[in-house]
């Protein structure tokens, strides 16, 4: 036992009232030795009872100024005693096992980070908007189908910060995490330790499950959110996978919309509406090969339909999220 490490897990809440409970009952139940384990919430200025609710349990209760997630776990970072740092929300709920797979994993010197799946909670599994985050062509949290060492994020392969372990000496080797970043944290944080020359891990034995958004503003605000962390992630990251995969994404999404403002023009020009139903087809036919995808894959009609309008508006809110952040954005 002494030669186990010590894990400091770091969850930033702000207004978890509902859920910080579950969260925490599941930390408590851990397999692991429970003096080698501290659990440290860090409040961004809750208006609820997440801290009342939270001070049942043997936990160290920090807060911080409302800045954000990443600025809380900057401050519980630097609270903490941990070898390993393990990271999740206040939103989600581990498994027994949870702390144990990430230090077997993280025992490998090569490994800098590990993480795995995030799934939707099962009490919300009746809400189609939930039940989309798993089930899309275009994950928003990861999913680890094997285990797998990465020599870099890959597209829909990555770590998020629900669901993740650090070393600590690999995250100083980076200088900690960067705060400048309110949405891609996580994956300028993977990206960055793997330029360090450190390996990221995929295990599916690694998983949370996660309450994912339950309506479609709620999900198409995120995506937004996600698309303004863009530009400062590909400034930084030049070479990255990511990068390059981004790029190319939204030179065809700009040069699509481009042809449909053109045809839209043209229509009106000419008085025909030739041009606008040519300028439409790549829309059409995308959508027709999004709704087949989904029903090979076995869900219904209903969601085939859904899911692929889900889609189509969350590329557009991811692109319109990064072009605000490339022009507004420091």
């Amino acid at each position: 036992m002494d030669d186990l490490p010590m894990v400091s897990i770091i969850i930033p809440v702000r207004n978890a009232g509902e859920t910080i409970e579950d969260l925490l009952k599941s930390l408590i139940n851990l397999d692991y030795p429970k003096e080698k384990i501290e659990i440290i919430i860090v409040d961004g200025q809750s208006t609820d009872d997440t801290i009342k609710r939270a001070s049942k349990y043997p936990v160290k209760i920090l807060t911080e100024p409302g800045l954000g997630p990443s600025y809380a776990r900057k401050i519980g970072i630097e609270a903490s005693r941990g070898e390993i740092l393990a990271f999740t929300d206040g939103d989600c709920r581990v498994p027994k096992e949870w702390v144990k797979v990430i230090v077997e994993d993280l025992s490998q010197p090569e490994i800098g980070c590990v993480g795995g799946s995030v799934f939707v909670e099962e009490s919300i599994k009746n809400n189609i908007y939930a039940v989309y985050a798993d089930k899309s062509i275009m994950r928003i949290m990861p999913l680890a189908k094997e285990k797998e060492i990465l020599e870099e994020p890959k597209v829909f392969k990555h770590l998020a910060f629900c669901n993740m372990a650090i070393k600590r000496e690999v995250l100083n080797e980076i200088g900690g995490l960067d705060t400048r970043f309110k949405t891609f944290e996580d994956v300028d944080t993977v990206q960055s330790i793997c330029e360090k020359g450190y390996k990221m891990m995929l295990d599916p034995r690694m998983y949370v499950w996660h309450k994912h958004r339950q309506s479609l503003g709620a999900i198409i605000k995120q995506t937004y959110s996600y698309g303004r962390g863009g530009p400062k992630f590909r400034k930084k990251h030049p070479k990255s996978q990511l990068t390059k995969f981004y790029r190319r994404g939204l030179i065809a999404f700009y040069t699509v919309m481009l042809i449909l403002i053109l045809g839209i023009i043209t229509s009106i020009l000419m008085q025909t509406p030739l041009p606008i139903i040519v300028a439409l087809a790549p829309f059409i036919i995308g959508y027709v090969a999004g709704v087949a995808y989904y029903r090979v894959k076995g869900n219904s009609l209903k969601e085939a339909f859904i899911f692929t309008l889900i889609d189509a508006l969350r590329i557009f809110a991811f692109s319109i999220g990064d072009l605000r952040g490339n022009l507004f954005d420091k």
